[in-house]
């Protein structure tokens, strides 16, 4: 009887400490790198006071310069830490992938030898001779496999000893001045002006990725800012640059609240770094991982609006990418929400299976209060500037341009397949940077204002043909201002007097007549009469495009995905969308009027102001003087009522 050998199965493997959470370690020594080096260019700007001289001026300068020289020594070796650590967290993600390589042929090893153990086992002798090489072949599978994991477990052992050598050198003092008078230490200052010189993202890309580590490194660690805001920097690059630039901005703030220091700017600044933390957030939280990128941060952009980036998902390798433009009202401030958007269209694209890049792009200046408007409604008045929606079509297309230059996925094409989606001002803004040569590969306007002045059909917005898609609500009421409006009156908001000219921003990209495919957006909505219905509803209609478990949403991510045959089509609209807001006007106006007349009767003469005010208080200026611009007759009806608009507008 023949006895065959079958090899002892190979146990499961302990986890490696070689994970992603070493990352943080990277992270930390940045920001530090990043807060001396602030430290350092503060005490090189700041030499000794104007008017100084003699002994006091020596010492002065004296002082500076050596305080100065100690921080940039520490700046060196916290550079050389930095680019040790991301040396080694690049070879820890190549070892995992090792060891997955290694795990998968110990799982196919077992599996063999498991059907080799059962077919042994009263085997007919003729068979002995094909089951003694199969078992000889397994054994030796068996010991290159293990030998495989020990010399694995070698590199990794090495790759701990380098990064540990390299930090071992640079915990002194001694140690710290060596590496900033080290004649090989990258010259930041001639970095940052050949960065200048790049004429375009993809010449950005092509000179980023010729540098060295260390380069990289010092280069983001001086000027963290610029790396992580230029366009064609890869995005984890930017991301790095950008994390540790807000969380020195946030040690700073919480610092400073703590001692009760913190100015009225300070705290603006604050909510608009806790808003941005909690757009990051938002991807920890989600029910699965998902690789969150800081792509934009400029906490002072636009004179205190801010601007911001947040992709859910890595637009360099996915295989479709999302931008989504805000529209009226949104700043940095609103990251939060924003993030939620992106998320929620990440989300539907994951469960269908897709790798996706959902951005939350707050990356323009909106039209905000900021601007000095002094009531959120008042906003109304910037809808009638399309100077902000072209200059933020501008910083979109460059924006776009780097995703290009940057990515470095598999997909079949060469490139990620690239979505814009334009909401509220943030469509004339997305159709102005399409109008201008925006490359995407399909643009999505929802509840949209206006086409742009310019553009009157799709062939006007230079789209690919097909790829523009609209989604508009019939009772969206900001959907009603397509087309030119004249309602050029003074209306008082807040106590201020604003012009509104000519609301509309264009063509309604929704009308049958413009040529985009418009889909389902499924509101329910309501024609009840404006002072009949709740505001948050009204609000609703015009916010809600992204929620989950709607059918615009399903619709605006079968296009991103590029299931454009999925998409749900309805009928453009054949009539002037402002009709819709001729109607409301005229309803609300004879209503507040016959409440006037109701209230001057039945209350005393001097509760007559107040009772107008109140009945009054959700149409601007009384309604009728939108009705002014539009029918005869109702101009001394708007005079009768000088309140404000709703308190709300998105």
């Amino acid at each position: 009887m023949t006895t065959i050998q079958v090899p002892a199965p190979i146990p499961e493997w302990p986890e490696p400490d070689v994970r992603p959470s070493a990352a943080a370690v990277a992270t930390d020594l940045r920001a530090a790198a990043v807060a001396t080096s602030d430290v350092t260019s503060w005490m090189s700007a700041h030499g000794v006071p104007a008017g100084w001289t003699g002994n006091a001026a020596d010492a002065a300068g004296h002082a500076m310069t050596a305080m100065g020289r100690r921080a940039d020594a520490a700046v060196a070796a916290l550079e050389k830490a930095v680019t040790a650590v991301e040396a080694y967290l690049d070879q820890m993600a190549t070892r995992r992938a090792e060891l997955d390589r290694l795990d998968d042929e110990r799982v196919a090893f077992n599996r063999d030898r498991e059907s080799l153990w059962s077919r042994a086992d009263g085997a007919p002798a003729d068979q002995a001779d094909a089951l003694l090489d199969e078992a000889a072949a397994l054994l030796r599978r068996h010991d290159r496999i293990v030998a495989d994991r020990e010399a694995w477990l070698e590199r990794v052992r090495a790759d701990e000893d380098r990064v540990i050598a390299v930090l071992a050198s640079l915990d002194t003092t001694s140690e710290g001045r060596d590496a900033r008078d080290d004649s090989t230490r990258v010259d930041v200052d001639g970095l940052r002006r050949q960065l200048a010189s790049q004429a375009d993202p993809r010449s950005v890309n092509d000179w980023w990725l010729s540098l060295t580590d260390a380069q990289r490194a010092a280069l983001a660690i001086a000027f963290p800012e610029l790396v992580g805001n230029t366009n064609g920097i890869p995005t984890g690059d930017r991301d790095e640059a950008n994390r540790a630039t807000i969380d020195r901005d946030e040690e700073y703030l919480r610092q400073r609240q703590a001692d009760g220091s913190l100015t009225d700017q300070e705290r603006a600044w604050l909510e608009r770094v806790v808003a941005t933390r909690d757009a990051l957030a938002l991807g920890e939280l989600a029910g699965t991982p998902v690789d969150t990128n800081l792509m934009v941060y400029l906490p002072h952009a636009f004179d205190g609006d801010g601007a911001a980036a947040v992709s859910y998902g890595d637009p360099d390798t996915a295989d479709d990418t999302a931008v989504i433009v805000p529209g009226l009202t949104n700043d940095m401030t609103k990251m939060g929400s924003q993030g939620q958007d992106a998320l929620n269209l990440f989300m539907s694209a994951h469960d269908k299976g897709e790798d996706i890049a959902a951005i939350a792009w707050m990356g323009y200046d909106a039209p905000s209060a900021a601007e000095g408007i002094t009531a959120e409604l008042g906003d109304i008045a910037g809808v009638t500037r399309e100077d902000l929606a072209e200059n933020g079509g501008h910083l979109l297309s460059d924006f776009v341009d780097g995703l290009r230059a940057t990515y470095d996925g598999d997909s079949p094409t060469g490139q990620s397949h690239l979505t814009v989606i334009g909401h509220s001002y943030g469509s004339t803004t997305a159709a102005h940077a399409a109008a201008d040569g925006l490359d995407e590969d399909s643009l999505v306007l929802i509840g949209s204002p206006g086409a742009g002045g310019g553009v009157h059909d799709v062939s006007g917005l230079h789209a690919p043909e097909g790829e523009v898609f609209v989604g508009s609500r019939e009772n969206d009421f900001v959907t009603w201002l397509g087309g030119e409006i004249s309602v050029d009156v003074p209306v008082r908001i807040g106590g201020d007097t604003v012009h509104l000219g000519n609301l509309g921003l264009g063509d309604d990209p929704s009308q049958a007549g413009f040529g985009a495919h418009r889909f389902d957006t499924s509101s329910d909505g309501t024609d009840t009469p404006f002072h009949l219905q709740d505001g948050g509803a009204i609000l609703d209609r015009h916010t809600s495009y992204l929620d989950v478990d709607t059918a615009s949403l399903e619709n605006i991510t079968n296009v991103v995905i590029d299931r454009d045959d999925q998409v749900d089509l309805v009928p453009g609209r054949d009539t002037p969308a402002h009709d819709r807001l001729y109607d409301f006007a005229g309803s609300e106006a004879s209503y507040q009027a016959q409440q006037a007349v109701e209230n001057y009767v039945v209350e005393p003469l001097e509760g007559v102001r107040d009772a107008v005010v109140d009945g009054a208080g959700r149409v601007v200026d009384g309604a009728g003087q939108v009705v002014d611009g539009v029918r005869s007759g109702a101009e001394d009806l708007g005079r009768r009522f000088s309140d404000a608009w709703p308190d709300s507008w998105p």
